[in-house]
């Protein structure tokens, strides 16, 4: 059961960190990576409180994240700023900030004493996500800097696909080496 734990969290991450829209409709919805995670959450919650607390923070972020499954093509040149979606998009980056750590914090609670290398990199992995977060809220002053902003752009989006290849790797190996030795 703790391998198809983490792989449903596997599965999570593909959705909620890839962002591909056609025509303004999510290809990889993050709704379908938060019920992901919360099928995760409740096959591991029974090996850390961590995971029970993750769940009950995801719960909002599937409702949430509905909401984004279609967003209109922006028409008009500029920047536009919407104070409801900014209030939303702050809870779910606070929510979803949340619900990483814990998650880590459920994987470092089930290997520190059996997986001293899982555990480890647990903490390696959530310091990178939060850094990954910071840097894309810092890119919202970047993009008012001429080229700068494109090639920060492109930075972050080549940083985030490579640590969601990373984590997604990192969950397959929890799943497989915590399930043969608990």
């Amino acid at each position: 059961m703790i391998e198809k734990g983490f792989n449903q969290l596997y599965w999570g991450f593909l959705f909620t960190m890839l962002d591909f829209r056609i025509q303004g409709f999510d290809v990889l919805p993050d709704f379908v990576g938060y019920l992901l995670f919360a099928s995760g959450f409740g096959i591991l919650a029974a090996n850390s409180m961590y995971f029970k607390k993750a769940s009950k923070l995801n719960i909002p972020m599937i409702i949430l994240s509905i909401f984004t499954i279609y967003e209109r093509p922006k028409q008009e040149p500029g920047i536009n700023i919407d104070l409801l979606g900014s209030i939303v998009g702050i809870v779910s980056l606070i929510l979803g900030l949340l619900i990483i750590y814990y998650l880590f914090a459920g994987v470092k609670e089930m290997s520190v004493n059996v997986h001293q290398d899982i555990y480890e990199e647990a903490d390696i992995r959530w310091r990178q996500y939060l850094m990954l977060q910071i840097a894309v809220m810092l890119g919202f002053v970047i993009i008012f800097i001429p080229f700068l902003n494109f090639l920060y752009i492109i930075g972050l989006l080549a940083a985030s696909v490579v640590l969601m290849f990373v984590i997604m790797g990192f969950m397959k190996r929890c799943g497989e080496q915590l399930a043969n030795n608990p």
